[in-house]
């Protein structure tokens, strides 16, 4: 994306009204302090009853969930803005242990909603957050619902285009040739392995305010500095990988919902992951990296049926 073409905090706004309203969403929107971290974060917050934690993905925004959000019932739906996303503060990755800062954030937003414990939905650089929570904070995690391969999951790590955008000095200028619109937003989902007649399926507020997101202040520099702390050319970095030791720590229920096209892992993917995480279930159905958007209803009914079960 061009780095001159700079959406303002209002026209973000805006395109995500725009998008609750296409959904008949009624939401509360919270800014709260993370002072372990020293920054503002911003979450959505959407019905009542137990609370749902959703933790969107690497370059993703918590609008992104909406098409879901407007399918799951009797839940108090916290969906956040991670660090340098949507409408949370800006954030370089730089220096920083990232385990440390996505289990600090987490922490932080359910400190602020009063929530000891909860179950989450998550989504890839959201589900290895997810992960991190569920095994250094156990007690703060009831269940985990993983759509989609999380970041870093076993010896897994983005497509090459992102690992690409890892290397620090080129990924800027890499960037600046890319013209934000709602149609690039489109090519890069089909690079995660969705179809196109799929995503097309989805109002055009859906795509607004996703690309709108992607241009805003302190987005670039967040998502670039993220990768470069995460990534290489050659694979994620060591230190992050979700490994099978590590997925041995998860005691928290979780539960795989995996997309057969899913262009950050694959078949052998899933089953490594299944095995290694003690009573986890697994469900593959078609689609790509962010299963809802293939296929919403379904994914809502596997969302509300694994719910109801906890």
């Amino acid at each position: 994306m061009n780095s001159t073409v700079t959406a303002s905090r209002t026209e973000y706004c805006a395109a995500e009204k725009r998008l609750r309203k296409r959904y008949s969403l009624e939401a509360n929107e919270h800014f709260f302090d993370v002072p372990a971290l020293s920054l503002k974060g911003r979450a959505l917050e959407v019905g009542s009853g137990e609370p749902l934690l959703m933790v969107h993905g690497g370059g993703g925004v918590s609008v992104q969930w909406v098409p879901l959000i407007a399918e799951i019932t009797g839940r108090r739906i916290i969906a956040v803005d991670r660090p340098a996303c949507g409408l949370s503060d800006p954030f370089n990755h730089r220096g920083v242990n990232i385990r440390d800062h996505a289990v600090g954030f987490l922490s932080g937003a359910l400190d602020y909603f009063d929530i000891p414990s909860t179950d989450v939905v998550a989504n890839s650089m959201g589900g290895l957050w997810s992960l991190w929570l569920s095994i250094d904070q156990p007690a703060r995690v009831k269940s985990l619902a993983l759509l989609g391969c999380p970041a870093l999951m076993l010896d897994t790590s983005a497509p090459f285009v992102m690992r690409l955008l890892g290397v620090r000095g080129p990924n800027k200028l890499m960037w600046s040739t890319q013209k934000p619109s709602a149609e690039y937003m489109k090519k890069l989902h089909v690079m995660m392995g969705h179809k196109s007649e799929a995503l097309e399926n989805h109002a055009p507020e859906y795509w607004d305010a996703v690309y709108l997101a992607g241009t805003s202040s302190g987005y670039r520099d967040g998502w670039l500095t993220l990768l470069e702390s995460v990534t290489t050319l050659t694979g994620g970095k060591k230190q992050y990988q979700m490994n099978e030791q590590q997925l041995s720590k998860v005691q928290t229920p979780t539960f795989l919902v995996w997309c057969d096209n899913d262009s950050f892992g694959g078949s052998e993917v899933e089953e490594r992951s299944q095995a290694a995480i003690t009573g986890s279930q697994l469900k593959v159905i078609p689609g790509g990296h962010l299963p809802w958007l293939d296929d919403t209803q379904r994914v809502s009914e596997l969302v509300n049926s694994w719910l109801s079960s906890k």
